[in-house]
């Protein structure tokens, strides 16, 4: 056999397994219904009570994430970052705070 024919016939399996591949049905995982979506994402935040206190949880988890995005950074960018995050975490309160004493003072 001449070299070319034999470089060809290496191939062939692989052009062979990629075709077969190609053709191949797309297959997703099955989803795991055995679990139901826990309530609390079905009840909504209907008072002022529970709509601040959704707000409070907003504004402490966003400040936790930020702490969290502050600890791979040098001494002062890492300063500089939670002194950031604080002030963000004091204006959603303070935000809430008020959006609180408007929807109580209307009702």
């Amino acid at each position: 056999m001449t070299k070319n024919r034999q470089k060809h016939l290496l191939l062939l399996p692989f052009f062979l397994a990629a075709c077969l591949t190609a053709h191949l049905p797309a297959m997703a995982a099955e989803e795991d219904v055995s679990q139901q979506d826990p309530q609390r994402w079905y009840e909504g935040d209907d008072t002022a009570k529970l709509h601040n206190k959704t707000l409070l949880k907003e504004a402490h988890a966003a400040y936790a994430q930020a702490l969290q995005e502050c600890k791979p950074l040098k001494r002062t960018e890492a300063k500089a970052c939670r002194k950031e995050a604080r002030d963000l975490l004091q204006s959603d309160l303070a935000r809430a705070k008020r959006i609180y004493a408007n929807t109580t003072a209307s009702e």
